[in-house]
């Protein structure tokens, strides 16, 4: 048997491992089963990229809403002072 020969045996051995494969329905199975956690594992790591962006958002607008917060009770401070000099001068 020729190198050639041997090669192309095993070539056509490989194509007809793959074809049967492909009818087997287990294999197919396999293959699909393989294919959605590939995709699940995917999207996974798309959510935790998301998560992980709606937690910073999160931790931005906390930090905002503290300043803010922190600057009303300050300006009413101040009003409140206000009030109490111009009581004790109108007195």
């Amino acid at each position: 048997m020729s190198i050639e020969n041997k090669e192309r045996t095993l070539a056509d051995v490989e194509a007809t491992f793959y074809e049967a494969m492909s009818k087997n329905t287990v294999f197919s199975s396999l293959n699909r089963s393989a294919s959605a956690l590939e995709k699940l594992s995917e999207n996974t790591e798309a959510l935790t990229a998301e998560i992980k962006s709606a937690s910073e958002s999160s931790t931005k607008l906390t930090n905002s809403l503290n300043r803010l917060t922190l600057a009303a009770v300050i300006i009413a401070g101040l009003a409140l002072v206000l009030e109490g000099i111009k009581l004790c001068v109108g007195s």
